[in-house]
């Protein structure tokens, strides 16, 4: 009950649309589809932050900066428990840091996203989630 209603203060105080957080510890794999050459660019990386709307994911590698307008599909997995979403998007920005800004596509599944972030708060010490 304590992280409900900490997720309830937290909520009223942002501004933003829909509340980020920072599960730590969620490891994103980033597949880009590229139909052009026939082939997909797999990448590794860290997610920083998540909401309803979209992801921030730090890469562990770089991105190459001629990418072409490309589907792209994150899948995110709990450490713990293997619990996984696939998420639907496209990059929206990113910084010298490689840390990329993702959003998900219309047709996302609203309440898998909901589903996992329920997850991830429910299994996660209070101590180490952080809001944005």
């Amino acid at each position: 009950m304590i992280e409900t209603n900490l997720l309830v203060l937290i909520m009223s105080k942002e501004s933003r649309r829909h509340v980020r957080f920072n599960p730590k510890g969620l490891k994103a794999t980033i597949t880009i589809c590229q139909p052009l050459i026939n082939e997909d660019l797999h990448l590794q990386g860290d997610v920083i932050d998540m909401s309803y709307s979209g992801i921030k994911i730090k890469l562990l590698s770089a991105m190459p900066s001629d990418l072409p307008e490309s589907k792209i599909i994150i899948v995110v997995t709990m450490p713990k428990s293997g619990i996984s979403i696939t998420i639907k998007g496209s990059i929206r920005h990113f910084n010298e840091e490689a840390e990329y800004g993702m959003h998900y596509s219309e047709d996302q599944n609203e309440h898998a996203v909901d589903d996992f972030m329920f997850e991830c708060i429910k299994t996660s010490d209070p101590h180490h989630l952080s809001f944005h």
